[in-house]
């Protein structure tokens, strides 16, 4: 898959005028390059929220959004550098949580499985608007809204499954068939155990579906915000390159190329396929194909810079298990402090 990506990359860059590209890049600037990502990064910090809610034992307060930004920004670059599907960083997460700051394998785990489900909900949701405006719209083919429609149907069916899982206990269903059966004299105890383990998490999940709905509709309203943060980075970075754009037309764009992205999630860093998107929906509602590489360009320089922040914090955090160790005895002294001096 990094092979077919690194090829319809190549692809791009060479059915794409590159001295225009490069042009409107330099008509951007610093100035404008660093605002652009200044929005992305505060989409990032707004998508940390969305997590922080869905752990009730932690409290809402900028100490814990900060500490979930650091280890979410690990994950994140590992997802992105790993070959596992977009999901490369989530034991880490799990890992930095249970070490960092005493939040059980189960908990975080949970939060994890929830985080991924409020987002994707948002996710549809986004996209569900994006592609309302862009049926309306007369700068988008008739192709191009067939083909996402056709994406978007196939994309939320997948994810309406993942949930009815989840809300059906299938893991538990898993359990019971295992019991006594040729299967589990197969796999063995080991099988059972982390069935067990598993049901547990699926029981924090049900609850916080149902027990939890404001904490739930937050998570999604937070994460929702976040891919409305990308559509304004969008916007704002297509008029500070010099076309003339509605947000419609932007948040539409967005849309699209996050249906690609979600569609080819299995290609590593979505080399080539975001790409492709930006160049192919940029040209369709601006005639220009050089506008959507330039767009491309401004990304990867997001990609790039937020990957190794989040390798850069996850290096400061590992170098070994005395650092580990002393970092776990910080948190909790200062959460000792914090307890003694809010009193009884």
């Amino acid at each position: 898959m990094l092979l077919a990506g690194v090829i319809l990359l190549g692809v791009v860059i060479a059915e794409t005028d590159l001295e225009r590209a490069a042009l409107l890049m330099r008509e951007l600037g610093l100035s404008g390059i660093g605002l652009v990502l200044a929005i992305y990064f505060a989409g990032f910090v707004v998508l940390t929220g969305s997590w922080l809610v869905t752990l009730p034992s932690v409290a809402i307060s900028s100490r814990w959004l900060y500490r979930l930004w650091k280890v979410l920004m690990v994950g994140s670059a590992l997802d992105s550098v790993t070959p596992l599907a977009g999901i490369g960083g989530e034991p880490v997460k799990a890992a930095m949580l249970k070490r960092l700051y005493g939040i059980d394998y189960r908990e975080g785990v949970s939060s994890l499985v929830l985080t991924r489900m409020t987002d994707l909900i948002a996710q549809v949701i986004f996209i569900s608007i994006g592609f309302a405006l862009m049926f309306g719209e007369e700068p988008f083919p008739e192709g191009f809204r067939w083909a996402a429609g056709a994406g978007l149907v196939a994309f939320s069916l997948a994810i309406g499954l993942f949930f009815l899982a989840q809300r059906k206990r299938g893991f538990s269903w898993l359990r019971g068939r295992l019991e006594g059966g040729w299967l589990n004299r197969i796999l063995g105890a080991r099988a059972q155990q982390a069935l067990t383990a598993l049901k547990d998490v699926e029981d924090r999940l049900v609850g916080f579906y149902w027990g939890e709905r404001a904490r739930f509709g937050a998570s999604v309203a937070l994460a929702f915000a976040d891919w409305m943060a990308s559509a304004v980075a969008t916007y704002l970075a297509i008029r500070l390159l010099g076309f003339t754009i509605g947000f419609g037309d932007a948040l539409a764009i967005e849309a699209f190329v996050v249906l690609v992205r979600s569609v080819f999630f299995f290609v590593p860093a979505d080399i080539g396929t975001q790409d492709a998107a930006l160049v192919l929906v940029c040209e369709a509602v601006t005639g220009s194909a050089p506008l959507g590489l330039a767009l491309a360009v401004l990304r990867r320089i997001r990609d790039i810079g937020f990957i190794a922040w989040g390798l850069g914090i996850g290096w400061a955090h590992s170098l070994g298990p005395r650092s580990m160790a002393r970092a776990a005895l910080r948190e909790k002294q200062e959460a000792a402090s914090e307890v003694r001096a809010e009193g009884p």
